[in-house]
């Protein structure tokens, strides 16, 4: 009784003090020190993909809210996007928002990992503004991944906890009629995302319009020692892993040695000596 008593006591006292218990947080979007997005860009007219560099040491005061900073990065930034890029998040909830300065007042939810199955999300784009409903949770290395779909969306919106949504801004722009999606995601200079669907960290127009004045060529394919490259000379060639990892590099070659390789389809981006870049997939076995 006396135990019964002691218990009583220690959490009344306790909750006077004003002790409570947390829920867990979800993991953060940004890194420690620095972000980058790959944002690909593909319009009728054009295929572009634009780093996003956000800086968490500078926090930007809006409306009474603190805002990360977005800097888009590249050849193509300043003419591509006339918006800024400003982001802040709920670790509690795992909500992440963006704030449009040249379209709307108040900030846009972008993503929200506190929602279950059945539950619908706000979703705008250059489009309009849907609603499309939570098709499944699951949860994949210890992380919360949310998959939603709509009869208009031909690829699934994922939700994956402390990684940028797969379709991205999610919001308003300058130019309609356009998809965009995140093909990469680095925290601190380490890749945690790699978009399967493109499998690349970078497109531009000229590679997809090279690729099809000119078919490349790789043989064989599946290698197991050697590769050879035909119908381009290459300057550089950059093998990429199934994450997007930049595995080997060589220069002035026709022939790759795969040899130590795991098994598995890689990336093969190729320079040419004009600067032209060609895409081709290999298998190692």
């Amino acid at each position: 009784m006396k135990k019964i008593r002691l218990y009583t006591l220690v959490a009344l006292l306790l909750m006077a003090g004003g002790v409570t218990m947390q829920a867990q947080e979800y993991e953060s979007y940004f890194g420690a020190d620095s972000t980058r997005l790959n944002v690909f860009e593909e319009c009728i007219d054009q295929l572009i993909t634009i780093p996003i560099v956000i800086n968490n040491g500078e926090l930007v005061n809006i409306n009474g809210r603190d805002y990360y900073q977005g800097f888009p990065q590249g050849t193509q930034a300043d003419h591509y996007y006339a918006e800024e890029f400003y982001f802040r998040e709920d670790v509690a909830t795992g909500r992440l928002y963006r704030y449009f300065p040249l379209h709307d007042e108040d900030e846009v939810l972008i993503c929200d990992m506190s929602l279950t199955e059945g539950d619908t999300f706000e979703f705008t784009n250059t489009d309009g503004t849907f609603q499309v409903e939570v098709e499944s949770v699951t949860f994949e290395n210890g992380k919360k991944v949310i998959h939603l779909t709509h009869n208009w969306l031909y690829r699934d919106l994922v939700f994956c906890e402390g990684v940028f949504p797969n379709y991205y801004p999610m919001g308003y722009m300058d130019y309609f009629g356009c998809d965009n999606f995140l093909l990469c995601a680095y925290k601190d200079g380490e890749q945690v995302f790699v978009n399967q669907e493109f499998n690349d960290c970078y497109i531009d127009e000229t590679s997809v319009q090279e690729q099809d004045l000119q078919q490349v060529s790789l043989y064989p394919n599946p290698a197991k020692e050697t590769v050879l490259i035909e119908g381009v000379k290459p300057a550089e060639v950059q093998l990429h892993n199934a994450l997007g990892q930049l595995v080997k590099t060589v220069e002035n070659t026709h022939e790759i040695n795969v040899a130590g390789l795991p098994q598995g389809v890689y990336l093969l981006r190729i320079r040419d000596e004009e600067g032209k870049v060609f895409t081709a997939k290999l298998a190692v076995k």
